[in-house]
């Protein structure tokens, strides 16, 4: 499980994805947001879940974007009208989010956060992604934003999980 972000905008990094990765975010992105959300769900152990922990609101804007991107290249979204209601998500936190009254994670604009994003989608697809990620090689370990062993911008060591 994994919500790609290769650069810190949301819009950005949904608009970079290949199409199979993006449908995938979409169903990600609202398991993660039920493990933050229904106790006991599954995965809430992840370090993915564990990243998000604390900021709903900008894990929606984050969905929002990859739904967004989803429908502009002609698909039906599902995914996005489930989180709103199975989880009684407000829906307008993505509208205060592109307003600025949402605050995202630290780690959002961490570089080294970004370019473990990069880096990774690289190796998953070098063709697909040469021109975006022509700044990073191809063997990067993901960085994961953790509440513990982390530096000031609430990252991980590289190489380490949560």
């Amino acid at each position: 499980m994994q919500t790609f972000l290769p650069f810190a905008d949301f819009d950005r990094s949904a608009a970079a994805l290949d199409s199979v990765r993006l449908g995938k975010q979409r169903v990600e992105t609202l398991q993660v947001m039920r493990a933050l959300t229904i106790p006991g769900y599954g995965w809430r152990h992840h370090p993915v879940v564990k990243m998000w922990r604390g900021h709903r609101p900008a894990l929606m804007a984050y969905q929002d974007a990859v739904c967004d991107e989803w429908e502009r290249r002609g698909h039906a979204d599902t995914c996005r009208p489930k989180t709103l209601v199975e989880l009684d998500v407000v829906a307008a936190d993505a509208n205060r989010y592109r307003a600025g009254d949402i605050v995202v994670p630290p780690w959002v604009g961490n570089e080294a956060f970004h370019r473990s994003h990069r880096s990774n989608l690289l190796r998953k697809d070098p063709v697909y992604y040469a021109e975006t990620a022509a700044d990073v090689p191809p063997d990067l370990p993901y960085v994961w934003p953790s509440a513990t062993a982390t530096d000031r911008a609430g990252i991980t060591d590289p190489g380490r999980t949560a």
